[in-house]
């Protein structure tokens, strides 16, 4: 979803008595008139608050990235990495797998120091791959609303609401309210149909003759 969308769809939500469709090529005009214009002057730092809600309830998918023991910094029988300069979008940690030749083990043991991964006597050998939530890049003022938001369509589709709940809680507080309760009611949905999901598990039965 494109952020100009996401400004229209939270307009339209505000004020439901237009009598014409509305969308993005019209922010411009729409910006000078002056009973949206406030809130569309509003609007960055409402949705940048809203990313930061989504990078806190950590509802958006996982990204990995492939970590090699030379990235690190040896440190005795210590391996440090700096996730920070690693993985620019990094956010935080879902876990640590190691993997090598027939060696799986999808839940490795780490430690934090901030966002330095820490591992205890790491294997020069194989591969760490880190399973992260992302974080989301913020926008202002000059930010094209032709820009495409790297966030799932189910989960955009919600910003309209936390950014009425947030820029409407004076004019209207009930509508504020209510639009504040379907984000984070959905954003709840997110994360228990997450929990929910089960992955396929391979079993493998060891037979002894007697």
């Amino acid at each position: 979803m494109k952020l100009g969308d996401i400004k229209i769809q939270a307009l339209k939500l505000m004020f439901v008595n237009y009598s014409d469709d509305i969308t993005a090529d019209d922010i411009t005009a729409l910006s000078a008139d002056q009973n949206y214009g406030s809130y569309l002057v509003n609007m960055p730092g409402s949705i940048n608050s809203c990313f930061a809600s989504l990078e806190e309830k950590r509802v958006l998918p996982v990204k990995s990235y492939t970590l090699h023991y030379s990235d690190g910094e040896a440190d005795n029988s210590f391996l440090r990495f700096d996730l920070d300069a690693l993985i620019p979008d990094f956010f935080d940690i879902e876990r640590l797998i190691y993997q090598r030749e027939d060696i799986y083990c999808g839940d490795t043991d780490y430690q934090r120091e901030a966002d330095i991964l820490v591992l205890k006597n790491p294997c020069a050998e194989g591969t760490y791959r880190l399973l992260y939530y992302p974080k989301i890049t913020r926008i202002d003022a000059l930010t094209d609303n032709q820009m495409e938001l790297d966030i799932p369509e189910g989960i955009a589709a919600y910003i309209p609401y936390f950014i009425k709940g947030d820029l409407y809680r004076d004019d209207e507080p009930n509508e504020a309210s209510e639009a504040r309760n379907w984000y984070e009611a959905a954003m709840d949905a997110v994360i228990t149909g997450r929990a929910n999901r089960t992955g396929s598990v391979c079993t493998k039965y060891s037979l002894t003759e007697m």
